[in-house]
């Protein structure tokens, strides 16, 4: 197969990784009272802004027209999309060494399907967004939809809301192209007669090479790892993690794995060391599910002087709302999200109790 084909098509295949260091999208309003622009930019797995008080400025203006907040956290796609993305260049490496030109296109076709998916998915999330308006709203206006463009210019009152992609977006597309063009390249080099169309004889040696590319490519993924409690160190204390209804723990874009012995030594440890674009996962034990680590985004937490934690901030994390909402009857306190949490962290450390 020409040499040259294969070369587009590994291209193409590593391309959406380039969705994980530029957003996939990017919407910016325009208005008199900003005349520069305010951007939002979408990526694989958050959105930020043009500065890190974007999206407070943007959910400000929401407010007034009764739209909802953007709270990135909760939102499931940004979630799971990392792993469609990863499982897509897995497939796309299989097919690469497999070598042959119809697998080719069928990586381009699945990438479109996928592509049309996503941004189905994405109207959906804009007309909820625009449409399921906050009846108290400060500013109503009869028969008026808030919903951004998903693609193109529209007004929304005083301002004009545009709707592109962006760097990851594009290159993106250009993969796309790649494979298929890496699927007429193949094709012409054996209509002019000088290559097999398929080499049947090697095809087992050839799955059984990528499977275990694939595998040691796999292992690199990052993912959690258990906590010895009575053995390993708490990453910024020091202190031995003794308590299983405690133990934190943050895992990094790159796989490194940081262990702690409560959840505020690992929020500090964050704010002090790692930016949230470097940050894969932060997990935690729960209160009634001592040792097992969850998602920090997915439980509730219950701040009461009657519950007390190792590091003294009487921080104790549940399952659900309901949960501590439970606990909190016998153990009076504050009960917090994620999100909440973590804005109000410092407020909260530097109180002595609750």
């Amino acid at each position: 197969m020409k040499k040259l084909a294969r070369i587009c098509m590994l291209v193409a295949v590593l391309m959406p990784l380039l969705l994980f260091v530029f957003p996939l999208w990017k919407i910016t309003l325009s208005a008199p009272q900003y005349p520069d622009g305010i951007s939002m930019y979408i990526w694989i797995n958050k959105i930020t802004g043009d500065t890190e008080y974007t999206l407070q400025n943007i959910n400000i203006l929401n407010h007034y027209v009764g739209m909802q907040y953007i709270v990135p956290d909760s939102i499931p796609e940004l979630k799971y999309f990392p792993f469609i993305v990863i499982s897509t260049v897995i497939i796309g490496l299989i097919f690469f060494f497999v070598n042959n030109r119809k697998l080719f296109v069928t990586w381009g076709v699945m990438m479109i399907l996928l592509g049309a998916l996503g941004i189905y998915d994405f109207y959906l999330w804009e007309y909820d967004y625009g449409h399921n308006l906050d009846p108290n709203a400060p500013i109503k206006v009869p028969g008026m939809a808030y919903q951004p463009p998903v693609f193109g210019s529209k007004m929304l009152l005083n301002f004009k809301a545009d709707s592109y992609p962006d760097l990851g977006g594009i290159f993106l597309g250009v993969g796309i192209a790649l494979s298929f063009a890496a699927f007429w390249m193949a094709g012409r080099k054996q209509r002019d007669g000088k290559v097999k169309p398929f080499d049947e004889h090697h095809t087992k040696e050839k799955i059984i090479a990528a499977v275990t590319f694939i595998a040691i490519l796999s292992s690199c993924t990052p993912k959690q790892e258990p906590i010895v409690y009575g053995q390993d160190a708490c990453k910024f204390c020091k202190m031995t993690i003794v308590d299983n209804r405690y133990g934190s723990e943050l895992v990094t874009t790159k796989g490194k794995v940081y262990k702690f012995d409560a959840i505020e030594c690992m929020i500090n440890f964050k704010k002090a060391e790692l930016q949230d674009s470097e940050i894969h996962d932060a997990l935690v034990t729960t209160y009634t599910l001592p040792g097992k680590l969850v998602s920090a985004r997915d439980v509730w937490y219950l701040r009461s002087k009657e519950l007390p934690s190792p590091m003294g901030m009487f921080l104790n994390a549940f399952e659900n709302k309901e949960e501590a909402l439970k606990f909190q009857q016998d153990h009076p306190g504050e009960i917090f999200s994620w999100v909440d949490l973590k804005d109000r962290f410092e407020q909260l450390s530097s109180l002595q109790d609750p």
